[in-house]
Order: structure tokens, then C-alpha cells, then sequence
């Protein structure tokens, strides 16, 4: 399938060596216009296309790099990459995820390693100059239920032109109002080992994201829709132009730690602020998702959460952090006899609420706004003090 690949070694030393080498030979599929045509008769129509060109052989390319150290992230031939960008695609992902759909490595997931720079490449057979290279691709294993997959999400700048249908490796392609395309395959054997559903976006002159969602277990169940899949490639953050969001609350807080958050410990925490919210007498107030919408932060050692709320006249993120790293923030502050600090800090902007207990964990509460707070400070406290709101009770 276009756009796969195998997974890269956790460990950056063990990665493949690329760099290293002066000529690397590979067989690809080759894109249209590159490779001979292997029907006579015309090729069938694709749902969306205007046209569609026949499928093609694959055939030997080389790949001429240059040799010398990796740049990593401060690659100079791919300035629209960073590591601070590789961290807001990253929240992209987990953030178009459904509620429902458990990370099973919620600490190292969906992490976007520097750019891939094959340097010039072209066909053996034809001298065409072609697109290798020059994308980062993030990995992560969900469940849903008993049935588990691995999404990946390749990005990569594209300012040339749509690709054309070629036959066979699309089911249907959709173009939205805002000209973003969408190509779109769906196993036809979903029961078959390593079934992959596929979602190709490309936004003309920005970008293009490659989505899949890979089935393992030989089951026919969906572990993502096709409209679920759409999401994950369109969610914002990927475009090429798009302006890196600045560190969350989530990176202020946290340092990188080894061991990561059972999903029990989340389940849990995310009970405990759902009994929460429901408690807390909020008519009128409505949350784009469940309050219990925690996942692990990046950190091995935390959790974060960020819903919309919303209320008559008001709209606000409201943030969550429970984390193990001991935090904290300035404010009036009282101390309880247990040795618990609870710091209350309000701002026309932000409004924050630290619960710092003596085992070193914090939670941390508050709402972020440009017009007025849905929620009082006092309710901010309520939930940070939430009974059992702790990753490893007391």
C-alpha cells in the first residue's frame, strides 16, 4: 500500500542508517507517468475521479544521499518541521481520536521523528525524478474492546499537483469545499491478516497526510470507521503553513520519565472527574466531551485532559493535569493538616486551581478564555480536590 512502512526502532541508534550510504536501490510502486501501463483495456471508473489510468508495474529506483550528520529536526531542506511542530502533530492525533479508543502506549505513541531526506532520487529505467523522502511518519497501537490496530500518520509538504486515480489503488475520492482531496481505501477482506484501511488528504500547495489503520488479529471488526479515519487526517495541526500552538500545560508541567500510565490508573481518574462534573451543578454548562477525558501526557509520569465548556455568553478550555512530578504555582495558597497545598490563582484570562499533596502529585485545574469563564473558581477547586484524583491513592 502506498504510505507503508515499517515500524522504526524505539532506540534512535538501532534506526536505519541512511545517511551512511552513498547509493541505496529499492523497488517502489511508482506513481503515474513513471512506470509502464500493464493493461490493454481501459481501466475501471473510481467514484470521484474524472479519470482513472491503469495500474502499473513496480520497478528499480536509485537513491543518490549525501553523506554526513543527521540534522535531526533543524533539517535546513524541510524548514517547516521542527520539534515543536512534531509535538503539536502528535496532540493532533491523539486529540482526533474518538473518547472511546484506548492507547497502548500511551507515553511513547504517535512521536514524529525527524524528517526522511533521501536527497535526489530517480527511476533506473526512465530518469524521472521522484518524490522520496521528505515526510515523518507517527505510530500508534489502539484498542477498542477485544480488537486492537496500528494507526500511522505519514505528513509531508505537497505543493505539486493532485496525483490522477490510478486503478485498484483507491476505492473513491472526495473533494471538500475548501479544495482539500480526500482518497480513500477500504479493505475489501477485512478479515484478511494485516487489513489496512487507508485515507490520503491532500491540501493543494500545503500538504499531504497519509492515514491507515492496521488490523493484526484477523477480525473483521473496525477498530476505526472510515469516517473516524478522515478525522484523524484532517485533523488540525498537520498543514505544513499552520502555526505551532505553544507548549501546553501538559509540557510546563512534566519532565520525561521511563515508565509509563497503566490504563486502569486512567479509567479510573476519568470516573472520578465524570462523577465529578455530575455533581457540581452546572445547568446551562455544556462540555464538547466528557470531563473523564484524560490521556497520558508524553511524560510517562502524567495525565492531561482538555475539554471546550461552554455557557450562556462564554466559552473556555478547561485543562486538567494530574501528574506525579511535584509542581508549584503562585497564588494565595492554604495548607491543609494532611501537609495538602492548594494554590488559587484568577486572571481575566486564566483561572487556576494546584492541589499539591505531600507524596509529590498535583493536580492542576484551569480554564483558559478570551471572553468570560463558564465556571467559577470555586468549581475549578471542586474538581481538583475530586476524592480519588490521585494516580497512586493515598
Amino acid at each position: 500500500m502506498p504510505g507503508t512502512e515499517e515500524r522504526p526502532p524505539n532506540d534512535r541508534r538501532q534506526r536505519w542508517t541512511w545517511r551512511d550510504t552513498a547509493f541505496i536501490a529499492v523497488v517502489v510502486l511508482l506513481g503515474a507517468g513513471a512506470a509502464r501501463l500493464t493493461q490493454d483495456e481501459g481501466p475501471a471508473a473510481i467514484p470521484g475521479c474524472e479519470s482513472v489510468q491503469a495500474a502499473r508495474e513496480s520497478e528499480m529506483v536509485s537513491i543518490t544521499t549525501i553523506g554526513g550528520e543527521d540534522p535531526g529536526y533543524n533539517d535546513p531542506d524541510y524548514p517547516w518541521f521542527s520539534k515543536s511542530k512534531a509535538v503539536a502533530m502528535r496532540e493532533a492525533v491523539i486529540e482526533a481520536l474518538p473518547v472511546d479508543a484506548r492507547r497502548e502506549d500511551p507515553g511513547f505513541d504517535f512521536v514524529f521523528p525527524a524528517v526522511r531526506n533521501f536527497g535526489e532520487a530517480g527511476s533506473t529505467d526512465t530518469g524521472e525524478e521522484l518524490t522520496l523522502g521528505g515526510s515523518t511518519t507517527a505510530h500508534g497501537d489502539i484498542a477498542r474492546g477485544d480488537t486492537r490496530a496500528t494507526i500511522s500518520v505519514d505528513v509531508r509538504e505537497w505543493i505539486g499537483a493532485i496525483p490522477p486515480c490510478v486503478e485498484g489503488s483507491i476505492d473513491r475520492r472526495e473533494v471538500r469545499a475548501d479544495g482539500t482531496v480526500l482518497d480513500i481505501y477500504e479493505t475489501k477482506d477485512a478479515a484478511s491478516p494485516y487489513a489496512q484501511d487507508f485515507v490520503v488528504a491532500y491540501v493543494p500547495g500545503v500538504s499531504r497526510v497519509f492515514a491507515s489503520v492496521t488490523r493484526f488479529d484477523g477480525t473483521s471488526t473496525q477498530v476505526l470507521s472510515t469516517d473516524e479515519l478522515v478525522d484523524v487526517a484532517l485533523a488540525p495541526g498537520f498543514a505544513v503553513t499552520e502555526d505551532v500552538r505553544s507548549m501546553t500545560l501538559c509540557g510546563i508541567l512534566t519532565v520525561m520519565e521511563e515508565d509509563g500510565v497503566d490504563w486502569d490508573v486512567v479509567s479510573r481518574l476519568n470516573a472520578v472527574l465524570d462523577d465529578s462534573w455530575q455533581s457540581l451543578g452546572t445547568s446551562g454548562v455544556r462540555l464538547d466531551r466528557p470531563l473523564g477525558s484524560l490521556s497520558a501526557d508524553g511524560s510517562g509520569h502524567g495525565l492531561c485532559g482538555d475539554v471546550v465548556v461552554t455557557g450562556p455568553g462564554a466559552v473556555a478550555n478547561l485543562q486538567i493535569v494530574v501528574t506525579q512530578n511535584e509542581f508549584r504555582m503562585t497564588g494565595s495558597g492554604r495548607i491543609f493538616p494532611d501537609g495538602t497545598l492548594i494554590s488559587r490563582t484568577e486572571g481575566s484570562g486564566t483561572s487556576s486551581v494546584t492541589v499539591a499533596r505531600p507524596s509529590g502529585e498535583t493536580v492542576v485545574v484551569r480554564t483558559v478564555t478570551r471572553t468570560t469563564s463558564p465556571l467559577v473558581i470555586e468549581q475549578l477547586e471542586l474538581i481538583a480536590r475530586s476524592p480519588g484524583l490521585e494516580i497512586v491513592p493515598s
